[in-house]
C-alpha cells in the first residue's frame, strides 16, 4: 500500500535546535548593546522573538498546505514580480552603512534579498525541469537566465556583495544537478573571473577587505578589525568555552557579534565542542535534506529541494568560513542562528517548503 511518508522529524528537530541555539545565544550576546543604544537591554531578543512568531506561523502553514504551491508556474512567477518589486523598492528607502538594502514598515526592516534567493530556487527549479528545456543550448539557457542576471544586477546596485557571490553559486549548483556539461561551466568561469576582478577593482570597500584578508596583521586596527577580534574570540574559547554569557569580544570589541560573527561568540562562550556541534547540525541538515531530495517524486522537486538545502547551508559554510578567517568579510548571516528577523523567516520558508515535499513523498508499505 502506498502511503504519504509524513514529515521528516529529524529535519524538523535539527532546524529547532538551530532556532533554540540562536535565541540563547542573542540573550547571551544583545544585552549591553541593546542598552546602550536603544535603552532596552531585550531589544534585540524581542524583535527576533516577533519574527520567530510570524515565521512560525508561515512555516507551520507551508508544511501542512496539502497542494504542492511550489510547482505552480503562476505562483513563482508571481513570486519573481515580488521579489524584483522588493529589490527595487528599497532604493527608496535610506541607506544604512551605505548601502540600501531594507525596507522599513514601522519600527520593522525587511531585507527583500533574503526572500530573493528562495523565489531564484523556485524559479530555476521550474524552468531547468521542463521537458522543453536543453540546458545545453545556450540560447535557451541564456533566456532562462535572464532573470537571474537581472537579479544579479540589482543585489549588486544595493550593493550586497555577498548575496551576489551566494546567488551565483547557487545558480552554479543547480545547473550541474540539470546536467550542464562542464565545458560549458569551464567557459562559463573564464568569462566570469574578469567580471569579478573588475567588480573587485571598481570598489575601494571590497579592495581593503581583499588586502586585509590577505594580511590581516597590518589591517587588524582598521579594515581587518572584525576578521581579527573574530579570531581572538574563537582561539579564547578553548575546549569548553567561557560559558554562556561570559563572552568578552561581545562586549563592543567585535562589531555585529550578534549577527554576522555570532559563530565567533559561539565557539568563546561554548568552545570548540560547542562550535563544532552548531558545524555537525548544519550538516546533518544537509544530509536529511538530500535524502528528501533524492526521495521526491519528480525532478522538479529534486532540483528545488537540493537548491534549497544548499542555500541554507552554503550560507552557513560562507558564514563560518569569515568567522575563522577563511574568506573575506561578506555580511552572510548564520541561518537561523544570527540576529536579523528577515534571515530567520527566509530559513523557516526554506524549511517549510522542504518539509512540505518531505510530507507529500510517497512510501510503499509491503506489510500493513
Amino acid at each position: 500500500m502506498v502511503k504519504p511518508s509524513g514529515i521528516d522529524r529529524t529535519l524538523l528537530t535539527v532546524s529547532l535546535l538551530l532556532i533554540a541555539i540562536g535565541f540563547l545565544m542573542i540573550f547571551s550576546t544583545t544585552p549591553v548593546i541593546a542598552r546602550e543604544k536603544y535603552g532596552d537591554s531585550l531589544h534585540f531578543l524581542n524583535r527576533q522573538l516577533l519574527f520567530l512568531a510570524l515565521g512560525l506561523l508561515v512555516f507551520a502553514l507551508l508544511i501542512f498546505y496539502r497542494a504542492p504551491f511550489y510547482l505552480n508556474p503562476r505562483l513563482v512567477m508571481a513570486a519573481m514580480a515580488l521579489a524584483f518589486t522588493g529589490l527595487s523598492l528599497v532604493f527608496f528607502f535610506e541607506k544604512v552603512n551605505n548601502a540600501s538594502r531594507w525596507i522599513r514598515i514601522g519600527g520593522l526592516s525587511l531585507q527583500p534579498s533574503e526572500f530573493a534567493k528562495i523565489v531564484l530556487v523556485l524559479y530555476l527549479a521550474m524552468m531547468l525541469s521542463r521537458k522543453e528545456t536543453d540546458v545545453n543550448n545556450l540560447k535557451s539557457l541564456g533566456l532562462l537566465l535572464l532573470p537571474v542576471i537581472f537579479m544579479e544586477g540589482l543585489i549588486l546596485k544595493e550593493p550586497d556583495f555577498g548575496s551576489f557571490m551566494l546567488i551565483g553559486v547557487i545558480t552554479m549548483v543547480m545547473l550541474f544537478v540539470a546536467g550542464l556539461r562542464l565545458k560549458y561551466f569551464a567557459a562559463g568561469f573564464l568569462l566570469l573571473l574578469p567580471l569579478l576582478l573588475l567588480l573587485i577593482q571598481s570598489s575601494p570597500m571590497r579592495q581593503d577587505r581583499i588586502r586585509s584578508y590577505l594580511n590581516p596583521e597590518s589591517f587588524a586596527t582598521t579594515h581587518g578589525f572584525q576578521a581579527t577580534q573574530s579570531t581572538y574570540a574563537i582561539g579564547s574559547g578553548g575546549l569548553f568555552g567561557q560559558g554562556i554569557g561570559n563572552s568578552t569580544q561581545k562586549l563592543f570589541y567585535l562589531p555585529y557579534a550578534y549577527s554576522d560573527f555570532i559563530f565567533a561568540i559561539i565557539a568563546e562562550e561554548l568552545g570548540f565542542f560547542g562550535a563544532l556541534a552548531v558545524i555537525a547540525l548544519f550538516m546533518l541538515y544537509y544530509l536529511r535534506g538530500m535524502v528528501i531530495a533524492r526521495q521526491s517524486d519528480d525532478p522538479h522537486t529534486y532540483l528545488l529541494v537540493t537548491g534549497l538545502v544548499v542555500l541554507i547551508v552554503f550560507q552557513a559554510m560562507m558564514n563560518v568560513s569569515v568567522a575563522v578567517g577563511l574568506f573575506p568579510t561578506k555580511g552572510i548571516p548564520l541561518p537561523f542562528i544570527s540576529s536579523g528577523g528577515t534571515s530567520l523567516l527566509g530559513s523557516l520558508i526554506i524549511t517549510g517548503i522542504i518539509l512540505n515535499v518531505s510530507r507529500q513523498r510517497k512510501v510503499v508499505f509491503t506489510h500493513d
